[in-house]
This record gives structure tokens, C-alpha cells and sequence, in this order.
């Protein structure tokens, strides 16, 4: 009876009187610099494939990953015998048709000159032939001349003219021969990075058949994913760090926000642009980045401190030995503080670590020093 009496007074203790101690912070005002972090990789905005725009056999290559390349650089050559007799054979055809079309005009300009001289001849005679100084058997004569000689000029003309057609489908056909032939040699479309070769010498290539991955240097950055909470906090020209996977670190500062997030994770892709780029620069280095949002003098509490009820922020908050549960409002956070802009006052008793306690529980508040403000 009397253990039990002994164990009925230690149970009534401990739910009654017992008050565990549990750590708070004196709620206070302080500045705040304000920080959205996220991971990220570093991603090129512009990244190019290089590859034939023909089937052929990858001859030479000029460059290799790493290099960097000037805008309309030789990268690269396919085989390009064939193309070169085939460019070769349009350019004689269009030189022998040339010159047959010159033979034509000079054939047609006798034919005008005759019939030139055919209609002065006429002309002349049927003046002559009007009084009857000629006999009309003579006037037959000059006309006949003056129609064979404009059937002489017609004739030439349509030999000229199909001359001329043929001309234009030379040139076509050599203009054709020569680009494909230049098609054999690859050019670099930009300014920019080799970061990867995809193909060797002797190698068989259709068109896209990647030869060579590229990026343009005035356009790298850090994609992040940052939760859809941290949205209305963002904008365009923030500075940020990033924090890349190899230990480096780099300023830089917000380029864009994406304007859809993802469903699943309910995170946006925000891109920061470095200011300066690392050396080596590796596409696909993962890193993090932080994001300075802004600064803030408002009353500061633990992030450590937030809890989540029925889809809100709250905090648990020590009133007369009690915890209660109060609904609050957040501001900028630093990674390790956050503002409060509504819900708390001054003074107030908030838990730093509230995982496994319940409002109304009976406590013993201990104070300890406020969050130390994060670099």
C-alpha cells in the first residue's frame, strides 16, 4: 500500500505539478538580410549541337572540348572528293554554255545587220517600184530577201533565248554543286566553348549526327530550384552566391524567374547569372545558391521555432506556464532566422524547438540568447 501510495504521488507530480523546462527566446526586434536558398546547376542558356547539314565521312577535326572558338571558325571537315568533281563538272557546263550563248549573240547581231541592210533595200525599191523605174519581179526579190532575213533574226532569237535559260540553270546547278561542297566544311555559329566532342575522324555522319556540343560564355548561369513559398520575394537583378559542389564560390545575380513552377515539387527555376565565370567551367556542376531578398528591421524568431497547423505558420509561445499556439505571419528569412510581421509582440516567450510539445501543456520557461544573425 505504501508503494503505491509512493507511486500515485509521483504520477500526480508529473502531471500535475511537474513542469519540464523547454528552451525560448526573448522575442526581440532586429534587421534581418533576407535569403532564398536552393540547389542548382550550372547550365549554358544558349547551347548549341553542331552537326553536318549532309551525309558524309568526318575527314578532320580541328578543335577539341575545351577550346574555345571564334564565330565562323573551321571546326571540321567531311570527305569531299566527290563534291569537288561534282562542282567541278556544273562550273565547266556553265562555262560551255556560256560560251555557246556568246556565239549565239554574235551569230544573231550578223542576222540584225542583214536585216537591217534587207529593209533599207526594200524600203528603197518600193519607192522606186510605186513609179515603175523597176520591174515588179525585182521588188518580189527585195521583199523575199527582207523576210528571209527576218526569219534569220527570229531564228537566232530563240537560240539565244533557250541559250540564255540554259545559262541560268548552269549557274544554278554550279551555285547548288558549290554549296554543297562548302556543306563539307563546319563553322563554328557563335563565339563560344567546345564542351564535349561527339565524333572522330573516319566516322560516317547523316545530317544532325552531333559533332560537337558548344555554349556561349556571355550566357551561362546557375539554374535553382526555389520553393514556391520564397515567389513573391524574387526579382530580376537580386545579388545572390552560389556556392558550387567543387568548394568555389562566385557572385552573381538574378538573370530570370521562370514564369512556371513545377507540380511536383512545387518548386521555380530561377536563373542567376555569374559575374564572373569559373575556370574550369563545367556544364552540369551541381552547387547552391542563396539569394539576397532585401533587409528587414522587424521582430526576429529561430526558423527552427515555425511550426505548421491546418495549412499556416505558428509558433509555440510560453503565457503563464502554458503553451499556446499563436498564428503568425513571416517576413525575410536568412537561413537560420526569420521575421515575424504579425502574430507576436515584443517580449513574448517563443519555444526554439517545439517538435513533441502540445499547446496547453505546463512548462518551465529557459531563456537562452537569441539566433546568432546568419553570414
Amino acid at each position: 500500500m505504501a508503494v503505491g501510495a509512493i507511486i500515485l504521488i509521483l504520477i500526480g507530480y508529473r502531471l500535475i505539478w511537474h513542469a519540464p523546462a523547454v528552451p525560448v527566446i526573448v522575442v526581440k526586434q532586429a534587421e534581418i538580410q533576407g535569403k532564398v536558398q536552393g540547389p542548382g546547376t550550372v547550365q549554358s542558356r544558349v547551347p548549341v549541337v553542331v552537326s553536318p547539314k549532309i551525309t558524309g565521312i568526318l575527314e578532320k577535326l580541328y578543335v577539341d572540348q575545351g577550346d574555345r572558338v571564334q564565330k565562323g571558325q573551321l571546326l571540321a571537315e567531311l570527305d569531299s572528293l566527290e563534291l569537288r568533281a561534282r562542282q567541278a563538272a556544273a562550273q565547266a557546263g556553265k562555262n560551255r554554255v556560256q560560251r555557246d550563248l556568246g556565239r549565239a549573240l554574235a551569230d544573231m547581231g550578223k542576222a540584225q545587220a542583214n536585216l537591217g541592210l534587207a529593209r533599207s533595200n526594200y524600203e528603197r525599191d518600193l519607192e522606186v517600184f510605186k513609179p515603175g523605174y523597176i520591174s515588179k519581179a525585182a521588188f518580189d526579190t527585195t521583199k523575199a530577201q527582207l523576210k528571209v532575213a527576218e526569219s534569220e533574226v527570229n531564228a537566232y532569237q530563240a537560240g539565244v533565248t533557250a541559250l540564255q535559260a540554259a545559262v541560268k540553270q548552269a549557274e544554278s546547278e554550279t551555285h547548288a554543286a558549290a554549296a554543297l561542297h562548302n556543306y563539307t566544311r563546319i563553322t563554328a555559329p557563335m563565339h563560344g566553348l567546345i564542351t564535349v566532342r561527339k565524333a572522330e575522324v573516319g566516322t560516317t555522319l547523316v545530317p544532325g549526327s552531333p559533332i560537337f556540343q558548344m555554349v556561349d560564355l556571355d550566357q551561362i548561369w546557375m539554374a535553382a530550384w526555389i520553393d514556391q513559398s520564397f515567389v513573391a520575394q524574387l526579382r530580376e537583378g537580386q545579388p545572390a552566391r552560389i556556392i558550387l559542389r567543387s568548394g568555389r564560390e562566385f557572385q552573381g545575380q538574378v538573370e530570370r524567374l521562370n514564369q512556371e513552377s513545377d507540380t511536383v515539387t512545387r518548386e521555380l527555376e530561377v536563373d542567376v547569372k555569374f559575374d564572373q565565370l569559373p575556370k574550369p567551367l563545367v556544364i552540369g556542376e551541381e552547387g547552391q545558391v542563396e539569394i539576397e531578398t532585401g533587409r528587414e528591421t522587424a521582430l526576429v524568431v529561430p526558423q527552427s521555432a515555425i511550426i505548421t497547423r491546418n495549412g499556416g505558420n505558428g509558433v509555440l509561445v510560453v503565457d503563464n506556464g502554458l503553451l499556446h499556439f499563436r498564428k503568425v505571419a513571416l517576413g525575410l528569412q536568412d537561413g537560420s532566422r526569420t521575421a515575424v510581421t504579425q502574430g507576436l509582440k515584443a517580449g513574448d516567450l517563443v519555444v526554439v524547438k517545439p517538435a513533441g510539445l502540445t499547446p496547453g501543456k505546463k512548462v518551465r520557461p529557459e531563456i537562452k540568447k537569441p539566433a546568432a544573425k546568419a553570414d
